[in-house]
């Protein structure tokens, strides 16, 4: 075979290699988020005082977006004092 055809197999087989490393990296980075998005969500449902109800509205919500303290207000959602982020006092 031309030494040409050679080389493009070799970079084509280079190429691979750093597609499957790529593709292995972003698994791992969108697992990371997920996690993280998790973390997030359960950290704010924990600090908010949601009824059972508020908390299906919530997982409802989840669905289509990351829920976010606007919306756990949007449901009725209360946050104790000490943790309230948002508290000018």
């Amino acid at each position: 075979m031309s030494e040409k055809l050679e080389k493009l197999r070799a970079m084509l087989e280079k190429d691979k290699e750093r597609r499957i490393k790529l593709n292995n990296r972003i698994e791992i980075l969108e697992r990371r988020i997920q996690e993280a998005e998790a973390a997030e969500v359960n950290e704010m449902v924990r600090s908010a005082k949601v009824s059972p109800e508020q908390l299906a509205a919530l997982l409802r919500q989840s669905a289509n977006t990351t829920p976010n303290p606007a919306a756990l207000a949007a449901v009725g959602a209360t946050f104790d004092k000490e943790e309230d982020v948002n508290d000018e006092d």
